[in-house]
């Protein structure tokens, strides 16, 4: 995978060393992993390399996300599935949160899925994050209605925003 840059971040591809940064990022915050979908809680080291290693696959695009500036790690952002389905995530540590990174992030990966030739890209944000919708309606997402899906991780079922762009 390439490595792809915007103008305040790079993203590279994901490695199961980045663990370590994870399990700093997101040590002991709760609120921050329960709006992801699988992040593993508590974030330990070897929880962490677990689900990244899950994210390693051919079918997979996901990146370490890194500010340029300093070259610290904030968090990732990647999409994975088939070219029917193909679903976009993203997390940052909160220290990052509210400064636009997550819709730096969201933009490059869009360019990705286009370079890719992939014709759309689901997203899906928890009701309880309308941080996360606005990130997603920022890169010009349609909103497609509330739905429920299982996320065996934070408790089954659970209420989101389903969102589609077609690229």
């Amino acid at each position: 995978m390439p490595t792809l840059l915007s103008p305040r971040l790079r993203l590279r591809p994901l490695a199961l060393d980045d663990a370590r940064h994870f399990a700093v990022l997101l040590d002991g915050d709760w609120g921050a992993v329960k709006q992801t979908g699988r992040v593993p809680y508590p974030a330990t080291e070897s929880a962490l390399r677990r689900w990244i290693g899950g994210h390693l696959g051919p079918a997979s695009h996901t990146f370490m996300v890194i500010r340029k500036e300093d070259d610290r790690p904030l968090g990732s952002g990647g999409f994975g599935g088939t070219e029917a389905v193909a679903e976009l995530g993203y997390l940052l540590g909160r220290a990052y949160w509210g400064r636009g990174y997550a819709t730096e992030v969201v933009r490059v990966l869009l360019d990705h899925a286009r370079s890719l030739s992939l014709r759309q890209l689901d997203a899906y944000s928890f009701v309880d994050n309308p941080a996360s919708a606005r990130v997603l309606e920022k890169a010009a997402f349609d909103h497609l209605g509330v739905i429920e899906r299982r996320y065996p991780a934070r408790g089954g079922r659970r209420k989101v925003c389903h969102y589609r762009k077609m690229l």
